[in-house]
C-alpha cells in the first residue's frame, strides 16, 4: 500500500490528510474541534448572577450540565467543552419532566482546568449542591470528526464523507451522590458515494472537509454540514436517552398516601420502599378541599376540589412505608394529613 501525505494549514493547526490507494476502502479522519492545550492563567472568569430557567412546575427535576471532557484528541478553535452541554440544554427545553440550569452558572464557579471537563463526580456534585440542582450531568466526547474515504479499483474510483459524533453522559443524583446510569449515543451522517461519471459532485463536500473549522459553531452554515447534522441528531438522541433513563416517580399504591408528620421544612410521608420510592423523587401535596358556604345564608354547600398546595422531595427512604421528605414548595400551606400524589 502506498501513502501520499499532504500538509494543510487550518485554523493555525497543521492537519495531515492521508490518501490511500487500495482495492479496499480506507478512511482518513479529519479532527475538527477543540481548544489548544496552552492555558493563560491570567485569564479569569468573573462571577455573575446565577439565573435558572423559569420553572413553573416545582415537580420537574432540575438538571445541571457541566463542561464535558474531550477524549477525541482533536485540535481546533471551537469550545466544545461547554457548547455541547448548551446544545443539550436546548434539546431539553420543552421537556415535561426536566428543567435546566444555564451552564454559565457552573462555569463561573470552576477553575481554569475544570472548564475542559477535568474534574470528577465529587466536584460536579459540589457545584450542583451550590446551585440547587437535582441532577448533575457529566459528559465525555469520544469522537467528533469529519472523515473522508477514497479508494481506487480497476473499474474506477469513488469518494465519500462522514460526520461522526459519539458522546457519553453520566448523570448523578445530587441528593445522595449516586450515579443514575449512563447514556451513550453514536450518530454518523454519511454522504453519497460518487463514481467517476460525476467527478465534480464531491467538490462541495471537499470544501466542507477542509474549511469546516473556519465556520462559526452552531450557525446555520454549520448545521448544514455533515458534522453539524451529526451533532444535532446526537444531542437529540442523548436528550431522549436521559428522558428514558430518569423517569417520573411511579403511581403510589397506598390507599391514602399522605403527610403524617411535619418538622419544620421536613415532613414524613407514609410511602417507602414498597412503593418504589427513591431518593430525589418529588410529589405534589394536595389539600382536602376547602369548605364552601352560601355567601348569603352561611349554609355549607360542600367542599371545593382538592388543589395542589406544595411539593415535597424525598431525602431518605426509611422503611417499607415511611420516607423523610423536604418541603420545597408551599411550606406555609402544607399540613399534616394532606394527600400526596405522583405527578
Amino acid at each position: 500500500m502506498s501513502e501520499l501525505h499532504r500538509w494543510v494549514p487550518w485554523g493555525g493547526v497543521a492537519l495531515v490528510v492521508v490518501l490511500c490507494i487500495s482495492p479496499i476502502k480506507v478512511g482518513a479522519a479529519l479532527p475538527i474541534m477543540g481548544l489548544g492545550e496552552k492555558e493563560d492563567e491570567s485569564e479569569q472568569i468573573t462571577e455573575q448572577e446565577v439565573l435558572v430557567d423559569s420553572v413553573d412546575d416545582a415537580l420537574k427535576q432540575l438538571m445541571l450540565f457541566v463542561p464535558f471532557r474531550d477524549k477525541s484528541k482533536y485540535k481546533g478553535e471551537w469550545d466544545i467543552y461547554s457548547e455541547l452541554p448548551r446544545g443539550l440544554i436546548d434539546s431539553l427545553r420543552n421537556s415535561a419532566f426536566f428543567s435546566t440550569i444555564p451552564i454559565d452558572s457552573a462555569l463561573v464557579r470552576m477553575k481554569k482546568k475544570e472548564l475542559k471537563g477535568k474534574f470528577g463526580p465529587d466536584r460536579a456534585l459540589e457545584v450542583g449542591r451550590e446551585l440547587g440542582a437535582d441532577y448533575v450531568v457529566l459528559g465525555q466526547i469520544d469522537e467528533m470528526s469529519m472523515k473522508r474515504f477514497r479508494a481506487t479499483v480497476p473499474i474506477g474510483g469513488y469518494r465519500s464523507y462522514q460526520g461522526l459524533t459519539i458522546v457519553r453522559l453520566y448523570p448523578y443524583k445530587v441528593i445522595d451522590g449516586e450515579p443514575a446510569g449512563e447514556v451513550v449515543r453514536e450518530i454518523a451522517e454519511d454522504s453519497k458515494r460518487y463514481g467517476i461519471t460525476n467527478p465534480a459532485a464531491y467538490v462541495p463536500l471537499e470544501k466542507e472537509y477542509f474549511l469546516l473549522g473556519q465556520m462559526e459553531w452552531g450557525n446555520e452554515e454549520f448545521h448544514q454540514t455533515l458534522l453539524g447534522k451529526s451533532v444535532s441528531k446526537c444531542l437529540d438522541a442523548l436528550a431522549a436517552g436521559l428522558d428514558s433513563l430518569i423517569q417520573p416517580p411511579a403511581a403510589l399504591k397506598v390507599i391514602e398516601p399522605k403527610v403524617i408528620d411535619i418538622d419544620g421544612i421536613h415532613a414524613y410521608i407514609n410511602v417507602g420502599l414498597a412503593d418504589s420510592v427513591q431518593n430525589g423523587n418529588k410529589y405534589g401535596v394536595w389539600d382536602k378541599g376547602r369548605e364552601l358556604k352560601d355567601p348569603d345564608t352561611g349554609k355549607v354547600l360542600g367542599t371545593a376540589l382538592p388543589r395542589r398546595v406544595g411539593v415535597v422531595q424525598v431525602e431518605q427512604v426509611l422503611s417499607e412505608h415511611l420516607s423523610l421528605v423536604r418541603i420545597i414548595e408551599g411550606q406555609d400551606e402544607v399540613e399534616k394529613d394532606y394527600g400526596i400524589r405522583a405527578e
